[in-house]
């Protein structure tokens, strides 16, 4: 039960604790055998050093003792102790000593005249000359006057170690004293084993050095950790907005999250993607019902509206001669045309007939258009300026129906110019695409009707079926090209076609499944 709990508590806690305990966990059994090591080293040097004062202490004492007695055998007092007389008396005492403690080496300092004496060796046992004897003497007063004079001040023993790291020397240090004064100090030094001394220092490097190791394995560790934890943050984040949002996309990543990033953003755009042809379907039915309500309601409409005009014809020949007759006759004719237009507008759109292909030229078809519709931009002061590419190639197109896409186009833009304006219109060559432009001067789209615009039935005009931009839609989507708008309020607006050179005909179905899901 109790490992139950743990595992619970464990899969409880977030992906970043849970890695950071088990890299603690990891890294706490070399730390603990590290310091096990430390500790236990530091106390086998302990020993050692304990071993070396005891047996130093020992030595120095008892020298100490007898140099001691044989200066008070003399009945001299300690202010008329020459060095000579303490010299002499330490190596009475010492030099019997020194045989039998090979590798020790004693010492006198005398603090009234700073000088000392030295007998035996830590190593290099062999005769020195006098030159050789004193500079060996100097160095080992400057190795060790700092603690002799210390031992004189205080008048208390000292233990301690000197030397370099690669040879090391433990001494004791003991004062003289004689009648209550100090008149020499006495020291043994003996030299540590250079395995013991090497091994610990370098044993102390490995110590830290493997330390060190840890410690930047463990830093390099939390670095990668929290890597990894921040990009699982970051996916996770982008995965939460991704549920109320399935356009957002997973931000880029390096690596495996980085991978698995790619994968779910591909996922979203395939349902995307799914979504889009759903509702392009949904919205091919829906203009398919549309087409037919169109061409039913239009077919029904067409059989009352051709009594009309019969019946009107009838009344201009039978009542000629009435007073006044002919301008209600004109009114009835001009309102039953206007219907008519309207009728076959729902008819081209809800039962669009096969195209009639033929080779043609767009220049000859837009100076066709202007041609007839010269006087209506003229009346609304309208001036169109020409920059037509005189090598646009020929393309295969329905003349009649892009007459009327370029009709719809410039009447709309004559209308958007009620005060006068002017009109652009342009044609060149890009990829083996035609590229017909008409950029107007005229009052310009709003921002939220500009994705309606070529809806069909949609118009912001207080006339009209808002058939003729869907229309025209319908037509160069037939011709395999595009038609795009551009507009700013209150600036103007600018229709870009681009029909193929080689046009790819659709037919109605295609038509129905536009790219564009709201046309």
């Amino acid at each position: 039960m109790k490992n139950k709990s743990i595992l619970s508590y464990f899969r409880r806690n977030s992906l970043t604790k849970q890695i950071v305990i088990i890299i603690a966990a990891i890294m706490l059994v070399p730390l603990v055998a590290l310091m096990y090591d430390f500790f236990f080293a530091s106390r086998t040097d302990e020993i050692v050093f304990l071993d070396k004062e005891q047996r130093l202490e020992s030595l120095v004492k008892s020298t100490n003792t007898e140099f001691s007695r044989n200066l008070e055998s003399l009945g001299v007092v300690p202010e008329d102790l020459s060095s000579t007389t303490l010299n002499d008396e330490f190596a009475r005492v010492v030099e019997p000593q020194v045989p039998a403690n090979s590798g020790i080496r004693f010492g006198l300092y005398i603090p009234r005249t700073e000088k000392i004496a030295v007998l035996g060796f830590l190593h290099n046992y062999r005769s020195l000359s006098q030159q050789e004897e004193a500079q060996r003497e100097s160095e080992i007063f400057a190795s060790t006057k700092i603690a002799l004079v210390a031992t004189a001040m205080s008048n208390e023993p000292l233990f301690r170690i000197s030397g370099t790291w690669d040879d090391q020397v433990v001494e004791y240090i003991s004062p003289v004293v004689l009648k209550g004064k100090v008149v020499g100090i006495i020291w043994a030094g003996e030299r540590l084993n250079p395995f013991f001394y090497q091994s610990n220092y370098f044993r102390k490097l490995l110590r830290f050095f493997t330390l060190g190791i840890l410690v930047i394995v463990m830093i390099g560790t939390l670095l990668i950790i929290r890597n990894i934890t921040k990009g699982v943050d970051r996916l996770k984040q982008g995965l939460q907005r991704m549920e109320n949002d399935i356009h957002h996309l997973l931000p880029e990543m390096s690596g495996e999250l980085g991978q698995v990033a790619r994968a779910v953003n591909r996922m979203a755009v395939g349902l995307t993607e799914k979504e889009r042809l759903e509702d392009q379907l949904k919205q091919s039915e829906h203009l398919i019902a549309l087409g037919r309500l169109a061409t039913g309601v239009a077919h029904e409409l067409r059989n009352p509206i051709a009594i009309i005009k019969t019946l009107v014809e009838l009344m201009k020949q039978e009542y000629s001669q009435m007073s006044g007759i002919e301008e209600y006759t004109m009114a009835i004719d001009e309102q039953v045309n206007r219907q008519d237009l309207e009728i076959q507008e729902l008819l081209d759109y809800g039962r669009p007939t096969k195209a009639c292909i033929k080779e043609c030229s767009v220049n000859d078809l837009i100076n066709g258009v202007l041609s007839f519709s010269a006087a209506m931009l003229r009346q609304q002061r309208v001036k169109v300026a020409l920059k037509l590419d005189n090598n646009l190639p020929k393309i295969l197109a329905d003349t009649e129906r892009l007459k009327k896409v370029f009709v719809n186009i410039i009447v709309n833009a004559a209308e958007a110019m009620p005060s006068g304006g002017k009109l652009d219109i342009m044609t060149k060559e890009t990829n083996n695409m035609v590229r017909i432009s008409f950029a107007d001067t005229g009052e310009g789209i709003r921002v939220e009707e500009m994705s309606r615009i070529f809806d069909p039935f949609y118009t912001t005009k207080k006339t009209g079926t808002g058939l003729g931009l869907s229309i025209s839609y319908q037509t160069i989507e037939l011709h395999g090209g595009t038609i795009d708008v551009d507009s700013n309020l209150n600036k103007g607006s600018t229709f870009i076609i681009n029909l193929p050179v080689t046009p790819q005909l659709s037919d109605r179905s295609d038509l129905l499944g536009t790219t564009n899901s709201s046309h």
